[in-house]
C-alpha cells in the first residue's frame, strides 16, 4: 500500500481519540493516562501522547502508534488495522491499493459467529411460542433487538446446513464449538432454546449461551460455547459492550450473575450493569472493568449462598485494587423478581444503603466467628501490592470491628512475608547511561539523528539493547521518521525494540547538550579500545605496529578529553 496514503490515513485518526473509544484516558500534564488493555493492570499505566502520536504502556512494555493499538487491541494484521482506521476516518483506499490477505482462522470464527447470531434472532422473530415466553418474562421487544436475543430451533442439523450452505468448511465449523461430534457426526450444539450471543469488549460476538423454554431435570437449563479461539470462560462479562461507557460515566459498575438479571437491569434504566455469565467472578472479568471503573456493586440472590458468593466476588474485587459494596436484597428475591415486583427506584435505595464488604462483614449476621471474617480480610490485604491502598484497608478493619490496627499488623506479619523485594528495593545503577541519553536525544531531532548516523557505528555501543536500536535506526529510519514519531515506529516488528523507542519517546533530556553525550560516548569507546590494544601488547610486546596504534588513540584521547575540560570550564 502507497506509504503516502497510510500516512494520511494516520493523521486523520488522532491516537487520542482512537484509544479512548477502547479504554477511558485522563489528561495528565501533556500525555493522556489510563488503564492498559495489554495486561491485567489495575493503577493506571499506559500513556497516550497527542504531539506525537505514540503509546507506552510502562509496565508491560507495549509501545506504538494507532495503527499498532488497533493491531493488539483487535488482533489483526497491520493491513486490516489500517482498513479498520481508514473506514473511521471515511477515507476509500483505491481498487488497486487493496489487497486480500489470507482470512485468519480467527476472522473466519468471528463471521460464522456474525452469521449464526443473526440467524438465531431471524428465527425468533418467526416463534410465537419464544415470544410469548419473553412477553410472560416482562422482557420487551426493544430490548430483546438491542441485545439481540435469538432462538436455536430443535432440529439438529439446521444451523450445520445453513453455514455449510454459505460456503464454510466443515473443518472450520467443528472448531467453532456451536457443533456436538458425535463418531464424525455434526448436530447443532444449541437446540430448541433462547440465545443470548456473548460479545467480546469491542462488540464482536465470540459465544453464546442458551436457555432451556421449558424446565426440564433431565436437560441443563443453561449451556454455553465452549472453549474456542475466540473465546475462554471467565474472560468475557455478558452486557459489557453494550454499558462499559455508562459505567466510565457514572463511575461503577453493577455486577450481577445471570442473563435474565441484567436484561432486567437493562430494561429498568441501569445501564452500568454487567453479568459474570453465570459463574463466580474471575480475574480476568475483574481487570476488564478496572479499565472503566474502580468502583464495583454485587448485586447478587438475597438468599445464603448469593450473599457467600457476593462476599467473594467483593472480596477479590478489594484485592485486586477495587473498591467493592454488596447489595442487600431479600433472602427471597434475585435482581429479577425484586426489581419485578419494586421497580427501580426501590432497587435505587438499596444501591444507596450497599455497605462497603469490610463493614457488611463486620456487621453481617453470620454463623462465621468474627476472627475467621478478620482473617478472610487480612488474606485479601496481602493480595495488594500498592503500600498505602493496604495501609487504608487495615485502617478500614480496625474501625469496622472495633480492632487496633497495631494488632492487625502484627498479625499480618506474623502469617505472611510481604512482598517488599521490589517495591522498595533501590534499582541497580544502570551501565553506559550516556548510550541511552545519546539515542533519546537522537529520537527527538532530526539533526542530532543524522549526526549519530554519520558520526557512529554499531561497535560505539557497549549496551546491546542499545546497540541493537542503533543499527535499526540506521539502516531504517530517516530524519522524516525522527520529525514524526509515530511514522517511526510502523513497520518495528520486534516489541522490544519498538516499547525500547516508547520510553526513549516519552523520556525528557531538557538538561543535556546531544554534542556533549556524543563526545562521552567516543571517549568511551576511545578508553575500551586502549584497554584492548594494551592487553594485545602485552601478548606480543615487540610489535611495533601495536605501539604506533596506542600512540595515535592516546594522542586522540588527550585531545578529547582537553575538548571536554575546556567545554566545563566556560
Amino acid at each position: 500500500m502507497d506509504k503516502n496514503l497510510i500516512e494520511e490515513i494516520r493523521r486523520s485518526n488522532d491516537i487520542v481519540d482512537v484509544v479512548q473509544e477502547y479504554v477511558p484516558l485522563k489528561k495528565v500534564g501533556t500525555n493522556w493516562r489510563g488503564i492498559c488493555p495489554f495486561h491485567n493492570d489495575t493503577h493506571p499505566s499506559l500513556y497516550v501522547s497527542q504531539p506525537k502520536q505514540i503509546f507506552k504502556c510502562f509496565a508491560c512494555g507495549k509501545a506504538g502508534n494507532v495503527f499498532t493499538f488497533v493491531q493488539e487491541y483487535e488482533k489483526m494484521s497491520f493491513y486490516e488495522a489500517v482498513k479498520k482506521l481508514a473506514q473511521r476516518a471515511g477515507i476509500v483506499i483505491p481498487e488497486k491499493e487493496r489487497i486480500s490477505p489470507a482470512s485468519t482462522k480467527r476472522s473466519q470464527l468471528l463471521r460464522i459467529y456474525t452469521e449464526t447470531r443473526d440467524f438465531f434472532t431471524n428465527q425468533l422473530m418467526k416463534q410465537k411460542e419464544v415470544l410469548s415466553y419473553l412477553q410472560n418474562r416482562a422482557i420487551s421487544p426493544e430490548t430483546a433487538k438491542t441485545l439481540e436475543l435469538g432462538y436455536a430451533p430443535e432440529g439438529e442439523k439446521i444451523l450445520l446446513n445453513y453455514l455449510l450452505d454459505k460456503g464454510y468448511s466443515v473443518d472450520l465449523l467443528k472448531d467453532s464449538g456451536l457443533f456436538g461430534n458425535y463418531s464424525g457426526n455434526l448436530v447443532d450444539f444449541f437446540r430448541n432454546r433462547l440465545m443470548f450471543p456473548i460479545h467480546n469488549s469491542i462488540g464482536e460476538v465470540v459465544a453464546f449461551g442458551g436457555r432451556i423454554l421449558e424446565e426440564n431435570e433431565n436437560v441443563g437449563k443453561y449451556v454455553n460455547t465452549p472453549g474456542t479461539e475466540l473465546y475462554t470462560k471467565g474472560k468475557e462479562l455478558y452486557g459489557f459492550f453494550k454499558t462499559k461507557y455508562e459505567i466510565s460515566k457514572i463511575g461503577y459498575a453493577l455486577i450481577c450473575e445471570g442473563y435474565f438479571d441484567f436484561l432486567r437491569l437493562y430494561e429498568n434504566g441501569f445501564q452500568n450493569a454487567v453479568a459474570s455469565l453465570g459463574t463466580s467472578l474471575t480475574e480476568d472479568q475483574i481487570y476488564l472493568l478496572a479499565r472503566y471503573t474502580n468502583k464495583v456493586y454485587m448485586l447478587y440472590d438475597g438468599d445464603a449462598a448469593g450473599i457467600k458468593s457476593a462476599q467473594r466476588a467483593a472480596l477479590l474485587c478489594l484485592s485486586k485494587g477495587l473498591d467493592a459494596s454488596i447489595i442487600e436484597l431479600p433472602e427471597k428475591d434475585d435482581p429479577d423478581s425484586f426489581l419485578l415486583e419494586n421497580g427501580p427506584e426501590a432497587l435505587q435505595e438499596r444501591i444507596a444503603a450497599a455497605k462497603d464488604v469490610i463493614h457488611f462483614m463486620a456487621e453481617a449476621k453470620s454463623k462465621t466467628p468474627l476472627m475467621e471474617r478478620i482473617d478472610q480480610l487480612l488474606d485479601t490485604v496481602r493480595s495488594i501490592k500498592d503500600p498505602i491502598k493496604r495501609e487504608l484497608i487495615v485502617k478500614d478493619i480496625s474501625e469496622a470491628f472495633n480492632v487496633s490496627t497495631r494488632s492487625l499488623f502484627s498479625k499480618l506479619h506474623r502469617t505472611s512475608v510481604v512482598e517488599t523485594e521490589g517495591l522498595y528495593s533501590t534499582p541497580a545503577l544502570e551501565e553506559y547511561p550516556e548510550e541511552r541519553q545519546l539515542l533519546i536525544l537522537a529520537l527527538k531531532d532530526p539533526d542530532n539523528f543524522n549526526l549519530l548516523a554519520q558520526d557512529l557505528s554499531p561497535d560505539y555501543f557497549n549496551n546491546k539493547r542499545y546497540k541493537e536500536l542503533f543499527k535499526y535506526l540506521v539502516n531504517n529510519a530517516s530524519a522524516n521518521m525522527i520529525s514524526e514519531p509515530a511514522q517511526l515506529l510502523d513497520l518495528m516488528e520486534n516489541q522490544e525494540l519498538r516499547g525500547l523507542v516508547g520510553d526513549f519517546l516519552f523520556e525528557e533530556m531538557q538538561d543535556l547538550d546531544f554534542m556533549s553525550v556524543l563526545e562521552q560516548v567516543k571517549i568511551r569507546k576511545i578508553q575500551r579500545d586502549l584497554r584492548d590494544i594494551d592487553r594485545r601488547i602485552m601478548a606480543e610486546p615487540e610489535n611495533k605496529t601495536l605501539l604506533k596504534e596506542k600512540s595515535k588513540l592516546v594522542a586522540l584521547y588527550r585531545q578529547m578529553t582537553s575538548k571536554v575540560v575546556h567545554k566545563d570550564l566556560t
